[in-house]
This record gives C-alpha cells, structure tokens and sequence, in this order.
C-alpha cells in the first residue's frame, strides 16, 4: 500500500522517492549514533519523529520545481560552484536591509553566510521572531541579526545575514564551500537542511512553501 505522500506522485517518481528516503534513513541514523551524552534523552524523541520528517523532506523536494539537479541516491544537488563564496564583496546592507524591512515573516528562508577554521559556507535558516522596533530578527539557528545584515550576538559575529538570491541559494542548497578563495567539495546537507532548502519558492524568495512544521 502507498503512503499518502506517495499518491500524487507520477509512476516515475515513486523510485526517486524511495532512493530519497532510504538515503536520509542512513544519513540520519548514522548522525543520530553520533549524539553526544548531554543530549541522549532527547534522541528517544528524535527517533521517533524520524519518519515523518525523512518522508516530508522526500516529498516536498519532488513536490516543488527548482533549478538544480537532484541526485536521488545521496539525497543532494548539484550545480556548478562559483569561484568565490558569493558572499557581497561591497557594503549591500541598504539593500539587505530593504529587503528585510519589507519581507521579514515568521518562517521566512534566509541565508546566513559562517565562515570557521577559514571554512566559508553559506547556510539556510528560518526567521522564529522580529524585532521591528529595534529593525532586526532572529534566527532560529544561528541567533539576532540586524536587518541591515550585521550579527548582534558574541556568538554570532563571523556570520552575516545575507539578501536571498538565485546564486546565494544555489551555495546554500548544494552545500558549496571555500577555503583561502578555493573551492572544497560540497558538503552534505542535515535532515534538517534539507527540508528547509526543499520549501524555496524560486520564483519568489519572500514566500517560501509551507511545510507540517519545522525540525529542530
């Protein structure tokens, strides 16, 4: 019998899905195994919720159309990687800011750019509160940042919050990273990742794809 998120698919389909969600099964498990001992009561939880969110991260990445290639049997995807992180070379925070004063929502999609141990990589995360008094919003992963792109947390403070575009998201989703303004091989998204990346709207970044509820 199919699982309900299996009957819209089209018949070629249905084996993509299935490559999709025995690839995160194995991904997942194998980074569950992995839980540090401070956070070993709450992998019972995690376990169990483990099917549902591997099943709506394959389905909402056949569900929504993107420009990028999927590569079903590592639950990736590709495309050409830019020279450089694509992270402003110039000061863009009047047009950072503009687009977040006008587009800043709950559950909105947005690129954060972290660079550590000289490691550059651009991450997706969701904004969970807005601070319009004080211009600025929170993210669910990486914390407080002004609308203008500037990080306000000590433990934020080689991070910007960068303005979603195609070539930004294209890092984001294909997991592109750099080093010393050299390309490194493209890292493999979490679960969690994922089912963000799947929710872009391509044709218009400010509203993404809705989804049952959000892992964290």
């Amino acid at each position: 019998m199919k699982s309900q998120n299996e009957l819209w698919f089209l018949p070629e389909q249905n084996q993509t899905y299935i490559e999709l969600c025995n690839t995160l099964y194995e991904r997942e498990l194998l980074r569950l195994a992995q839980t540090p001992a401070d956070k070993l009561p709450w992998l019972p939880k995690r376990l169990a919720s483990l099917p549902f969110y591997v099943r709506e991260a394959a389905s909402l990445i056949l569900k929504h159309p993107s420009p990028l290639t999927l590569d079903s049997q590592n639950a990736c995807w590709l495309h050409s990687q830019s020279k450089m992180c694509p992270v402003p070379h110039v000061d863009e925070s009047e047009s950072i800011f503009a687009f977040y004063h006008k587009n800043a929502k709950l559950g909105l999609l947005v690129p954060v750019y972290c660079k550590e141990q000289d490691i550059e990589q651009i991450r997706l995360d969701s904004v969970d509160e807005i601070d319009h008094e004080g211009q600025r919003i929170h993210c669910n992963e990486h914390g407080w940042f002004a609308m203008a792109g500037w990080p306000q947390e000590p433990d934020n403070q080689q991070k910007l919050l960068l303005k979603p575009s195609k070539t930004v998201l294209v890092a984001v989703c294909c997991g592109h990273q750099w080093r010393n303004q050299e390309r490194k091989t493209p890292r493999l998204l979490s679960l969690r990742e994922l089912l963000l990346a799947s929710r872009l709207n391509w044709q218009n970044f400010a509203k993404p794809h809705q989804a049952k509820k959000e892992l964290r």
